[in-house]
């Protein structure tokens, strides 16, 4: 497997941020949470035991999560985590919600949870997490799968927030 691109911070990343700029300093105000927020993203997308879901199935997961809120920023990073982890085209494409469905069954139940959670988490229920069982998820891989999109979710809302801070007059 080839190695990750070196990220520092992701959020910062995904904001944009700039070492030095007023929001940047603000984040670090805050240590315990840059921190965590970072270990929330190795573990999210770079496990030392990644279990059923490859790094490169979790970055094109999760570049769909960001093109789903239509952030180019975000989904260009993880196009780039994507690109690095040399993703076979079938997997490049989970990434562009525009793709047809896919026949693997595991697969579309993925992408069909994915979308359902990001985009409308409030209409999710039991009967999806079932669907993810039905479709040989195991318990593991369907926590897996929570965890990722949750870090994805708030990852993307942390940064539109603080590139609203920089851009603040």
């Amino acid at each position: 497997m080839p190695p990750m691109p070196e990220v520092i911070d992701m959020i910062d990343e995904a904001a944009g941020l700039a070492s030095g700029t007023a929001t940047h300093a603000l984040r670090r105000e805050r240590p315990e949470i840059v921190r965590l927020s970072q270990t929330s993203f190795e573990a999210a997308l770079r496990p030392r035991d990644p279990g059923n879901f490859s790094p490169a199935e979790r970055a094109a997961l999760a570049e769909r999560m960001a093109r789903l809120f239509e952030d180019t920023r975000l989904a260009a990073l993880y196009a780039g985590l994507v690109a690095a982890e040399e993703a076979t085209p079938a997997l490049r494409a989970l990434a562009d919600p525009a793709a047809p469905a896919p026949s693997n069954p595991r697969l579309a139940a993925i992408l069909r949870h994915v979308d359902l959670v990001t985009l409308t988490p409030e209409a999710a229920t039991v009967s999806d997490i079932e669907r993810l069982g039905a479709a040989d998820l195991t318990d593991r891989d369907i926590v897996t799968l929570a965890g990722l999109i949750a870090f994805v979710n708030y990852q993307i809302r942390v940064a539109a927030g603080l590139r609203m801070l920089e851009a603040r007059p």
